[in-house]
This record gives structure tokens, C-alpha cells and sequence, in this order.
């Protein structure tokens, strides 16, 4: 693995910035997509859903894999207090988004929560699965 970082450095600084881009809008789209009002035509069909826990994992699958992939690229192979850190980072983040959803006259779901921390969970066993793969592509 450590030759595949030193073999190509700008490939892997490249990525590196381009993981965190890709990192900073996921998040961003996430935070946009869960305090748009339910008032808006057409909204109403993610509410009370099995579709909208689908989403909920999805994202937070993503961010985490998103998430470690920048993070990866731009400082080295991560320990496992990293893998921590984003599991913790993401459950909080979590939590937080189901609270600041009230003010906007969205509900505040612990299912949802749940949907976000078991994708967040996914997405760690996927990015270890997965990351020698990531530098193949690069």
C-alpha cells in the first residue's frame, strides 16, 4: 500500500482535494436536503417512508466512505481512532441534523437517527473493504 502513496504523489494529491470537495458538498446537500420544509409541493412523499430511512442510510453511507477516503488520501493510512472519530463525528452530526430539523416543521426521528448511525457503520466496514481498490483507481 505505502508504494502505491509514494508511486504517484500528484495523483494522490489530487485526489486527496477532490475527496474533500466531494466531502464538503455531500454534507452540505445533506444538511440543504433534511431542513427543506415538508410545505413544499412535492416533499410530502419522503415523509413517514421506508424510502426516507433508505435515504438516510444511503447518505450517511456515503459521507462515512467520502469522509475516510479524503481523510486517507490526505494524511496516510488511518488508525483505528480515526475510524472512531468519524464514527463519532457522524452520529453526532446525526443526532444534531434530527434536532435542527424542528424549527423548519420537520420531525425530530429517532428512526432516522438509527437509519443514519447503522449507515455510518456500513460505510466503515465498506471503506476497510474497499480502499485498496480506492488506490488502484487513482
Amino acid at each position: 500500500m505505502q508504494e502505491s502513496l509514494v508511486a504517484n504523489p500528484p495523483r494522490l494529491r489530487r485526489a486527496a482535494i477532490l475527496s474533500r470537495y466531494g466531502t464538503g458538498l455531500i454534507l452540505a446537500t445533506m444538511f440543504i436536503g433534511t431542513h427543506y420544509p415538508y410545505s413544499i409541493p412535492g416533499t410530502e412523499i419522503f415523509h413517514f417512508s421506508n424510502f426516507d430511512k433508505a435515504l438516510h442510510f444511503s447518505a450517511y453511507l456515503v459521507l462515512t466512505v467520502s469522509c475516510l477516503a479524503s481523510w486517507e488520501f490526505s494524511t496516510g493510512i488511518l488508525r483505528p481512532s480515526h475510524y472512531f472519530f468519524v464514527w463519532l463525528f457522524g452520529t453526532i452530526y446525526g443526532a444534531l441534523d434530527e434536532i435542527t430539523q424542528l424549527p423548519v416543521g420537520r420531525t425530530c426521528d429517532g428512526m432516522d437517527w438509527l437509519a443514519d448511525i447503522v449507515g455510518i457503520i456500513a460505510g466503515l466496514t465498506i471503506f476497510r473493504l474497499i480502499r485498496r481498490l480506492l488506490y488502484r483507481l487513482i
